[in-house]
């Protein structure tokens, strides 16, 4: 048997997700070395989904109306081959392209899911730190049942969002 490593962890996380719901019938597709690609059909329609981690949660507290509250952010870095993986052969036509960012803490206690549809996720990848890497910032304020992110160069409040809960953007939620 070969060895469980730390991204078939995060891959079990978004399968599960889909398997415990009603309508799911997951497929694994194709691997990259740091990530995975999964492809799979559901009763609300085909998927094709490129799947990264992060295991770096930082928390800090923000002040919000005058409450101070939560902020956990992860900044989830893709490599110059993730990127050119995501811009060129990644499109499948008549399938929903996504991005999940699984982002979760070192123990693996603490695990959510942010499921980006695909063109939102390359506007976030447009630009380059001065380091020459790509990342996006995901960050999820106090109780919010969103997820905000953005990507190098952006502004914090330019975020866009994304629901916690990705079985609803997935068709998946009954």
């Amino acid at each position: 048997m070969r060895r469980i490593n730390k991204l078939d962890y995060f891959i079990g996380v978004f399968l599960s997700t889909i398997i415990n719901s009603s309508n799911g019938a997951p497929a694994l597709f194709d691997e990259t070395e740091n990530s995975k690609r999964i492809e799979f059909a559901t009763d609300t329609g085909d998927f094709n989904v490129y799947i990264k981690y992060s295991t770096k949660i930082v928390e800090s507290k923000v002040s919000i109306k005058g409450e101070r509250k939560k902020k956990l952010s992860w900044n989830i870095s893709f490599s110059e081959k993730d990127y050119q993986i995501l811009k060129d052969p990644f499109i499948i036509k008549n399938k929903k392209n996504l991005v999940c960012l699984v982002c979760t803490n070192e123990k693996l206690n603490v695990t959510y899911l942010a499921v980006l549809d695909y063109v939102d996720a390359m506007k976030c990848l447009e630009r380059k730190t001065k380091s020459g890497n790509r990342r996006i910032t995901i960050t999820r304020i106090g109780s919010e049942h969103n997820f905000n992110f953005y990507g190098v160069g952006f502004k914090e409040h330019e975020y866009m969002q994304v629901a916690l809960d990705p079985t609803g953007f997935l068709g998946l939620k009954e």
